[in-house]
């Protein structure tokens, strides 16, 4: 009895392209920022993207926290996948407490 091949027409393209991809609002200091990410990278990623597209540049990515609307604190070395983010949820980036120097 044989295996189906990996690459079967059932299974091909789940995990490709835009199907990973979601778009979330990232409000950056009060401002929405509108952020395409990839569900399999890690929050930190996006958290340097709505920095760039915001104009915040003045602290690196690292300063900031990222928080869900509930006000938790969410982890930014874990995926976005993993930690449950859905598409068009809004998350808030804000300096973390004492980073402003």
């Amino acid at each position: 009895m044989a295996k189906a091949p990996k690459t079967a027409p059932e299974t091909a393209g789940q995990q490709t392209g835009s199907n990973n991809k979601i778009n979330l609002t990232i409000i950056v200091n009060g401002e929405p920022v509108s952020v395409e990410a990839n569900v399999n990278a890690p929050l930190h990623t996006i958290i340097a993207k709505a920095l760039t597209d915001s104009g915040n540049v003045g602290q690196p990515p690292e300063n900031w926290e990222l928080k869900d609307e509930g006000g938790a604190v969410l982890d930014a070395s874990k995926k976005i996948e993993e930690i449950g983010i859905a598409a068009g949820q809004k998350l808030f980036l804000s300096l973390k407490a004492g980073a402003a120097g």
